[in-house]
């Protein structure tokens, strides 16, 4: 049986997205615009990566709750318009943490509740290369998705982000696809599935914390997941688990709230098809990407 992977501690970025018709097989190894997802940050322990993250207000940073445990902010920089962990770009800057939240109901053993916020030590500006991404609001049903997700990966993947293609499975048929798996638990409401059925392809190669983007196929993007947990590594017929944000909706807003003078993230609804526009080109920031086309059935 393949082993349960939590997916942090790694070196380089890994980048998923999904949109539009159906594509049967994984196409990778093209090289995505630098600043094109402008919102994924790179959470380091000192001088190594360890997570990644979202930035969705110019203070919070949103990510997984099993990438902090038994961190304390002062160890912990984020890290803002980065393109590759190769070399320093001059469009980077970096924040302290001056808190780390975790949610209070988040279970190790079955990662539920896998998500943290991250308290900035000062706000960030919003430019080009940095931008803040909007959230899902509860009950959303995906027909026509684009998925993202920032990931480090130790396989030798080049170091210029990259795309390729994977599905979205619902929770009853990952239920279905994972439950005779030694480690297997459950997969709860809380939590949202994708990879290839074939395998060779898989967020779970990737890093933790980072967000699962969902796109109407014209400008709009939300974060819909975040990247919790993974069963084996690009297994056949094995999704990766994330965290369903829209879930945490009242949990991320009231935790923001408390603090003084704060910005608070947007949550939206997204129509599918869009009523204008033309469907966005599939790119992604940071080292690697897997670039998803998908429907819900055919997982």
């Amino acid at each position: 049986m393949a082993p349960f992977v939590s997916l942090s501690n790694r070196s380089l970025f890994f980048t998923v997205f999904a949109h539009g018709p159906i594509y049967p097989r994984v196409a990778g190894g093209v090289n995505a615009p630098q600043g094109a997802w402008p919102w994924m940050v790179s959470v380091h322990k000192l001088n190594n990566h360890i997570c990644g993250g979202s930035l969705i207000t110019n203070e919070w940073v949103l990510s997984a709750a099993h990438c902090f445990i038994g961190l304390g902010p002062y160890y912990l920089r984020v890290y803002m318009g980065m393109w590759t962990q190769a070399l320093v770009q001059p469009e980077e800057i970096m924040r302290n943490v001056r808190a780390i939240y975790t949610h209070k109901s988040y279970d190790y053993n079955t990662d539920n509740n896998d998500i943290a916020l991250l308290w900035l030590s000062s706000p960030v500006s919003v430019n080009l290369h940095i931008k803040q991404i909007k959230t899902s609001v509860p009950n959303i049903t995906y027909i026509d998705d684009h998925f993202v997700c920032l990931c480090p990966e130790n396989l030798p993947f080049p170091g210029i982000l990259q795309e390729a293609n994977v599905f979205v499975v619902d929770n009853v048929q990952c239920h279905e696809k994972l439950k005779n798996l030694r480690t297997y638990t459950r997969i709860t409401d809380n939590m949202l599935c994708a990879g290839v059925p074939a395998g060779g392809v898989d967020t779970a190669c990737g890093d933790s914390g980072g967000p699962l983007l969902t796109t109407d196929g014209c400008s709009q993007w939300v974060q819909s997941g975040i990247t919790s947990s993974g069963y084996g590594c690009a297994q056949p017929n094995t999704p990766a688990v994330y965290t369903r944000v829209s879930q945490y909706q009242t949990w991320i807003t009231d935790l923001i709230r408390i603090h003084p003078n704060q910005n608070l993230p947007q949550f939206v609804t997204l129509s599918f098809p869009c009523s204008s526009g033309s469907r966005s080109k599939i790119i992604s920031h940071t080292d690697t990407a897997i670039h998803i086309y998908t429907s819900l059935t055919t997982y």
